[in-house]
């Protein structure tokens, strides 16, 4: 097996993804995009935002836990550009205290650099 090096490993080409490949493109470092998904099938239900955003047709099938211990499934998509590829273009405005600390089950999220 050949062993390849890459100065830059970027994990997924959604929209933070293939932003920062873009950038760092035209420095001339090796750059290698890992993608948990395949590329999205061509399909009528593409157009079909019934079968995209209620039937979840491309939704993974991904059980999770949460802090009580119930199971939920996430909508989550792997595909080969991300959540963008059946994101809605819905881009909602950040609220104030999004940009401060947040405490979860899983730990502490520090806040943003920047405030709001």
């Amino acid at each position: 097996m050949a062993h390849n090096h890459y100065d830059v490993v970027v994990i997924g080409s959604g929209p933070g993804g293939a932003s920062l490949a873009t950038r760092l493109a035209p420095t001339g470092k090796r750059i290698l995009i890992l993608e948990r998904g395949d590329y999205l099938p061509r399909s009528e239900k593409n157009w079909s935002s019934q079968a995209v955003f209620v039937e979840g047709v491309y939704q993974a099938d991904e059980p999770w836990t949460n802090s009580k211990g119930e199971r939920f499934s996430p909508a989550l998509h792997y595909y080969v550009g991300g959540n963008s590829k059946v994101y809605g273009a819905a881009l909602f405005r950040l609220r104030e205290r999004d940009f401060g600390e947040v405490i979860h089950a899983g730990g502490i999220s520090p806040a943003w650099p920047v405030s709001y």
